[in-house]
């Protein structure tokens, strides 16, 4: 079974390589975006977030990677925040050219993706992410 670009690239720890694995228009969907849409668009956004990410939770631990029939994969790993366990899967959807068009993110557990969620405000916000991105639908409404 061949494995994803993007697979190989945690399993390395290697951000340049996992950069390399993006499309130029990559979408990245998260839970911790609090919008409609929960996604940023663009290779220099979904990067900065990556790196962001990795700079918080460390190098990635137990990479596993379950391929969909259709040819989309789940690649899960784990990480740690402040001596904390945090558990994440990514759905991967590449095109032809094996290049990463979009990344579905879901994690766990709840008190560890709050302080993880904090920490990728803390430092993409404003810029690359907008502020409209980040408000909760019921901290926007209640203004």
């Amino acid at each position: 079974m061949k494995e994803g670009t993007l697979t190989a690239a945690l399993e390395k720890a290697d951000l340049p390589a996992a950069a390399t694995a993006l499309r130029h228009d990559v979408v990245f969907h998260s839970p911790i975006l609090a919008t409609v849409a929960d996604e940023v668009r663009g290779h220099a956004v979904v990067v900065k977030a990556l790196g962001t990410a990795f700079a918080y939770v460390g190098p990635p631990r137990n990479v596993e990677e379950f391929r969909n029939p259709d040819g989309r994969y789940i690649v899960t790993f784990d990480g740690v925040i402040d001596g904390n366990l945090i558990q994440i899967a990514m759905l991967v959807t590449e095109d032809a050219a094996n290049k990463v068009e979009s990344l579905r993110a879901f994690a766990r557990p709840w008190p560890i993706v709050k302080l993880f969620r904090e920490y990728m405000e803390r430092n993409l916000r404003p810029d690359p992410v907008p502020d409209a991105i980040w408000a909760l639908p019921a901290t926007a409404s209640s203004k």
